[in-house]
């Protein structure tokens, strides 16, 4: 059995950073080679161990999506949010519970909305933006982002492939 840690503890961290170390090794999380980048800062707040709050961050800067703990310097939105609506978000992927989170106002957003909007920034569970933003329109062929830009194989843009999908399930697994 695959021991278990409350989300975004030190273990459950250090796990996670495994997981996608393990995936980008086996060539499972390819890099796309235009995406939306996006620094986002997290602060989460009602977590039930003793931080109480606990600053996180997503950042694809490098190209590929990084989670982590801590602040980054010159973020282009910060997010707070409490650890329930966290963890729905980045492990459960209940887009339900995060839209109401959202328009109730549990979710508080400073900086460049339209980046965290953007769903090719591929830091939203499926690939989509935050629930409820509009999706985006698929490119036509021969356009850049259509059909003849992606190599074969390579999922559009906005999508999640098995591979992604594999990871989230083991996150899922690792969180108790």
């Amino acid at each position: 059995m695959m021991a278990k840690y409350p989300f975004l503890s030190d273990q459950w961290v250090a796990e996670a950073r495994q997981i996608y170390a393990q995936a980008e090794a086996a060539g499972a999380l390819s890099r796309d080679p235009s995406p939306v980048l996006v620094r986002v800062n997290l602060v989460v707040t009602d977590v039930p161990f003793p931080a109480g709050v606990i600053d996180a961050h997503v950042d694809t800067s490098s190209g590929r999506v990084t989670i982590d703990t801590g602040h980054l310097s010159e973020p282009d939105v910060t997010v707070s949010l409490d650890y329930p609506t966290a963890r729905a978000l980045f492990v459960a992927g209940d887009a339900q519970s995060v839209l109401s989170a959202f328009l109730s106002g549990r979710i508080k957003v400073d900086g460049d909305l339209t980046k965290l909007l953007d769903p090719r920034t591929g830091i939203w569970p499926g690939g989509g933006g935050l629930p409820g933003a509009a999706p985006l329109r698929p490119a036509a062929a021969g356009s850049p982002g259509g059909e003849s830009a992606r190599a074969p194989g390579q999922a559009p843009l906005g999508s999640a492939g098995p591979q992604l999908l594999d990871v989230a399930a083991r996150l899922a697994e690792i969180t108790e």
